[in-house]
């Protein structure tokens, strides 16, 4: 009987996979930094829409299917289930694909290309914060929003916490 209710307390609390989140954010580090470096708006672009489906459709984002399809097939990263709501990250990379969409609209529709840039650094600098210091910006924000009754609370006891790397 305890077992079962072991089990079933597990199944209510909310898990992610550490290094499908890790494995996004390299590529989100990569797409940002390298459409800056290489002067390439269209890699923003690219980055808007691959955090948009992320954010929006989950189990149809780019960065998932890589990681489900040839990154675990070939063994280069297992899975790393952890403790944790997914709500946060999805606001997180919904707000990273918001400032990429808005670079993105800048460069197709004004001369202001350096605030498309500055967007798109600002989403380069706090996806490598959170890749390499292990600080998800957008999931403070969110934890402290729902704190003020602005978004959901949280759907385990817990709150933010800040993994490190």
């Amino acid at each position: 009987m305890e077992n079962s209710a072991v089990a079933s307390e597990m199944h209510s609390i909310p898990h992610i996979d550490a290094h499908l989140n890790k494995f996004s954010q390299a590529w989100v580090v990569a797409l940002a930094g390298l459409a800056f470096v290489l002067n390439l708006p269209v890699l923003v672009f690219i980055a808007a829409l691959c955090l948009l489906i992320s954010a929006l459709a989950p189990a149809a984002s780019p960065f998932r299917l890589l990681y489900k399809g040839v990154v675990l097939p070939l063994h280069l990263l297992r899975p790393r289930i952890v403790e944790d709501d997914p709500a946060p990250h999805r606001f997180s990379q919904g707000v990273g694909a918001t400032f990429l969409v808005v670079a993105s609209l800048v460069f197709l529709l004004t001369p202001a290309t350096t605030l498309g840039w500055v967007l798109d650094v600002i989403v380069f600098v706090l996806a490598a914060l959170n890749l390499f210091v292990g600080f998800c910006a957008g999931c403070f924000v969110y934890y402290h929003l729902g704190r003020f009754g602005l978004l959901p609370r949280v759907r385990y006891e817990g709150g933010f916490h800040w993994r490190g790397v």
